[in-house]
């Protein structure tokens, strides 16, 4: 009838009478042409819904909603501010109730907006719970139903809004797998991003997801990269081919990386452990150039993967500390952490950057954490850059925390005031109570830095060395050496020996001295091991350098710690000095100390040079090599510490005495004496015993 009465009107050629037809006929699809079309304004959506409310069909409801949270999806950084002045309305209400009771009525792709809507909105509440929940479960009843597109967007949604219950995770994962060819590359993205961000891994399902995403990335653009990246970093899953795939792809089409996917890959490259560092060149040379339009958070993840690969790009550091010194105030606790974190781990001060840093911290301090305070000092401390009003308004922030402290902001925090010369006894008692409560939780580590930094401060506590004591005795199968002898050394040191429960400290003497009795015996055995290297191609040398260093590691000189290896040195015929000579010499190695210079730093600033020398340790060295023929003087002669030398012309005993750390000072003057030995054509290695070649 309606038909009829419509041709009457106009011609039934007409384009507008096919049209009127249609409309009344299909009154559903007619509404949703003018929701379509007042999609641009949230409140005509909403008004819709106020006007035709329970006469809505399906196909409306979901159109509508999808509709109105791709609108406001545009507001940006206002997005969270609207949805929560929307969720107030009535209309609202109305609306999730019309969703929650037509969902059983849903197709697969209305779900899917569904959920979508939701996400995107970040609306959060019970009657959003409930319409989230409503929808979920007619998901799983037609998901076999579901497309590629569907199942990546639905899981996407899910993710987004934090439902991290396995369950859908599993199941999305079956059928996904069932029609994986059928998957582009943002689909394949989007899936991997939404098990990332709930933290479900699951081996198989990335067994066969990783090499179809392999064959497919080379369609993927910079958002498809960057995501499949921070995915794979945030499983820690490590897929050489798929890692291989995505570095040519990112570095073909890094050009085009906005800054986001830019840091964001260079983050979890560093996360992995994946270096390739062709890569790496390009990708930070292209961040220096773009670092200005950097947000906070893209800084602190360029830094972070920075000092993960220990790599000082100096041209990238100082830029970043250029552009964001001004902006500090823009950042996060977090991020003023990381950036220092970094900043010391690569051993790079910028005294500028870094008491921008200090001066944003003491306006941010009262929203630190125990992490961030933690962080942030032991990198001033690393940086020799100590700020007094940083450290009070820390002191504050930390009383306040510090029960809140885990076991390595506790021990971090400690060696950090000792480094500085900073003592707060209140808060020094705090961090002591607090470790005593957690000391179980200590790593060997925890419990030599803590030892050392309270005996450094000359802050006495029994209790708190008798825990550490204890502690350290129980779990002598976990240390590697240091830890052990510094927990030793604060106990002797300080006056603890009879403090402290005996037996534990009996089982710690016990193991200090076995292991001091081994290298004592390592180097008497190997009283005559030539200083030169034989004949070696440069190649075998350095492997027999390698060897040697392996089967030397448990006996590592400097790791004995002061007391045995003064001994160990007095029984090679080392002259130590006590007393007087030793105050006088003190005297003359701190005089000479403050002329000492690196070649390397010369060729920077002024401002730079300083900065980097409050951070270099100096080493002021003197021998006085004598043997039946001849002797060999040198000092006082200052060395500061740089790059490392491995020095394989000295053959393999002075190649081995070099610390931990590599590159240091003392390693420098012990290479110095070592050159003396071999122009004595003496090894420095004799026992005192041996008349010939005593040194």
């Amino acid at each position: 009838v309606a038909t009829m009465a419509t041709s009457e009107l106009l011609p039934p050629s007409d384009p507008l009478a096919m049209l009127k037809v249609w409309e009344e006929a299909d009154p559903p699809k007619a509404l949703n042409k003018r929701i379509l079309r007042e999609a641009s304004d949230p409140r005509r959506l909403l008004a819709i819904v106020e006007e035709f409310a329970e006469d809505l069909h399906a196909l409306n409801i979901c159109t509508l909603f999808h509709r109105l949270a791709k609108r406001l999806a545009r507001e940006g950084a206002r997005l969270a501010e609207r949805t929560r002045d929307m969720q107030q309305l009535p209309v609202w209400r109305t609306l999730l109730g019309l969703v929650h009771r037509h969902a059983p009525h849903c197709n697969n792709m209305e779900l899917t907006n569904c959920l979508w809507a939701i996400a995107t909105l970040e609306a959060k509440g019970y009657a959003e719970e409930q319409t989230a929940a409503e929808l979920v479960r007619h998901c799983v009843e037609h998901l076999d139903t579901f497309g590629p597109r569907n199942l990546a967007l639905s899981a996407w949604a899910l993710a987004k809004m934090g439902k991290a219950d396995p369950d859908w995770c599993r199941r999305w994962a079956a059928c996904s797998l069932a029609r994986l060819h059928e998957f582009d590359v943002r689909d394949m993205t989007m899936l991997l991003w939404a098990y990332a961000t709930v933290h479900w891994k699951d081996e198989a399902f990335l067994a066969h997801f990783c090499p179809e995403a392999e064959k497919k990335i080379q369609n993927g653009g910079p958002q498809d990269i960057g995501n499949t990246l921070w995915a794979l970093a945030t499983l820690q899953c490590r897929h050489e081919g798929l890692l291989a795939a995505l570095s040519t792809q990112a570095f073909a089409k890094a050009e085009i990386f906005d800054q986001q996917n830019l840091s964001i890959s260079l983050w979890s490259y560093a996360t992995l452990g994946y270096k390739n560092m062709n890569l790496f060149h390009h990708m930070t040379q292209l961040i220096t150039e773009r670092i200005r339009c950097f947000a906070p958070q893209g800084i602190a993840n360029t830094v972070w993967a920075l000092a993960k690969f220990h790599f000082q790009q100096k041209c990238l550091l100082m830029t970043i500390a250029e552009e964001a010194t001004p902006r500090l105030d823009d950042f996060e606790p977090q991020h003023l952490a990381i950036v220092a974190w970094a900043y010391a781990t690569l051993e790079f001060p910028n005294r500028p950057l870094l008491s921008a840093l200090c001066q944003a911290a003491c306006r941010k301090m009262h929203i630190f954490s125990a992490q961030h305070m933690a962080n942030m000092t032991w990198a001033m401390a690393t940086l020799a850059h100590k700020d007094e009003e940083y450290l009070r308004r820390l002191v504050v922030r930390a009383l306040e925390q510090v029960d809140e402290f885990n076991p390595q902001e506790c021990s971090n925090l400690a060696w950090a005031f000792a480094l500085l010369t900073f003592r707060d006894d209140e808060v020094l008692a705090a961090l002591s109570r607090r470790s005593q409560q957690i000391v179980h939780e200590f790593i060997p580590q925890n419990l030599g830095n803590t030892a050392w930094a309270y005996n450094r401060m000359g802050y006495r506590d029994e209790a708190l060395m008798r825990a550490i004591v204890q502690q350290a005795a129980m779990r002598l199968h976990e240390c590697n050496g240091q830890e052990v002898l510094d927990v030793v050394e604060s106990i002797s040191t300080g006056g603890y020996s009879e403090a402290v429960d005996q037996r534990h400290w009996d089982d710690l003497m016990a193991w200090t001295g076995g292991k001091y009795q081994r290298v004592r015996q390592f180097f008497d055995d190997n009283a005559g091991l030539p200083l030169t290297l034989p004949a070696l191609s440069d190649f075998d040398k350095a492997l027999a350098v390698e060897d040697y260093r392996k089967a030397l590691s448990s006996f590592d000189l400097i790791g004995l710690g002061f007391t045995y290896t003064s001994l160990l040195l007095a029984h090679v015929g080392v002259t130590l000095l006590e007393g007087e000579p030793l105050q006088r010499w003190r005297e003359d190695a701190k005089a000479v100390a403050l002329d000492a210079r690196h070649e390397g730093d010369q060729e920077k600033n002024a401002e730079a040079q300083a900065g980097l020398k409050s951070c270099r340790s100096v080493c002021v060295y003197r021998y006085d090599l004598r043997t039946a023929d001849s002797t060999a003087q040198m000092g006082p002669t200052p060395t500061t510490s740089g790059p490392a030398d491995d020095a394989h012309e000295l053959g393999l005993f002075a190649t081995t005495l070099r610390h931990h750390r590599g590159g240091d000072c003392e390693f420098k003057a012990l290479q110095a004496c070592s050159r003396a030995c071999h122009e004595l054509g003496c090894s420095p290695a004799v026992s005192a015993s041996d008349d010939a070649h005593e040194l």
